[in-house]
């Protein structure tokens, strides 16, 4: 999944990796979109699952859930209200986080712990 990026300004050139054309960018790069989202971007959605436009909304639809939960979407494709739910269906607790990065790296703390043990 991609995702758009917004600066909020019109800007066109080269910012954080990323080439800007009148304000907007797009990656693939999940962890560096959150990391602009937590800075203030606007970051959205820019590519469809299976042929179903993503919400920008970050709505969880049930297919999405299922998916989620059958393990065909990673844990970066996911949004912050399906990582939360994601945790919560699995016991998982996720401390501190703020970030969906900090969601993502929670889990996979925790899903490691549990493999250990």
């Amino acid at each position: 999944m991609g995702f758009k990026i917004i600066m909020g300004r019109n800007y066109t050139g080269e910012h954080m990796g990323l080439s800007f054309t009148q304000g907007t960018a797009h990656t693939e790069d999940a962890f560096l979109a959150s990391r602009l989202q937590s800075k203030g971007y606007k970051v959205t959605p820019d590519e469809s699952v299976d042929g179903e436009a993503v919400s920008a909304s970050d709505e969880i639809t049930e297919e999405h859930a299922a998916a989620a939960e059958a393990g065909s979407v990673g844990l970066e494709e996911m949004t912050v209200p399906q990582l939360k739910e994601y945790a919560a269906k699995n016991g998982i607790d996720l401390g501190g986080a703020r970030t969906k990065a900090e969601f993502v790296s929670a889990i996979y703390a925790a899903e490691a712990d549990k493999e250990v043990q």
